[in-house]
């Protein structure tokens, strides 16, 4: 799930920012949906994920506040455990992940130690990749 992707990223960072490209494909569909946006993240509690385009959307969550419907804030609930190191073993958050994913690979930019690719693929085989560009981390 998501927050696995990113508590990889952001292990032992105490900041980052970072643009993305979404690009989901769905089975009923023909054109893939792209859909861009920006992620900050700053320990040990705060996260941005921000859609731009097509349609801007931001989930965020400081701390125990957020802006988001009650399965947005559980996910980025789930976000924030896995970064500050409290889900990696968390056997509930590992059967929801394996719940919804077939699959997820992270292709990782070895030099800057940060993720610049991810692909999910979904149960029903949809898939979707992020690509992560002008990462800035402290």
């Amino acid at each position: 799930m998501l927050a696995y992707i990113i508590s990889f990223i952001l292990s032992v960072i105490l900041s980052i920012e970072a643009d993305f490209v979404q690009t989901k494909q769905v089975a009923l569909m023909n054109e893939p949906q792209v859909s861009t946006g920006h992620l900050i993240y700053r320990a040990p509690d705060y996260i941005q994920w921000a859609y731009i385009t097509p349609q801007p959307v931001v989930w965020e969550l400081d701390g125990e506040k957020t802006n988001v419907n009650p399965q947005v804030k559980r996910l980025l609930r789930m976000m924030m455990a896995s970064i500050a190191g409290q889900g990696q073993d968390d056997a509930k958050m590992q059967k929801e992940s394996k719940r919804v994913f077939r699959s997820v690979k992270i292709i990782m930019d070895e030099q800057n130690e940060v993720a610049q690719r991810v692909e999910l693929v979904e149960k029903n085989r949809d898939t979707t990749i992020i690509e992560f560009t002008n990462v800035i981390k402290k």
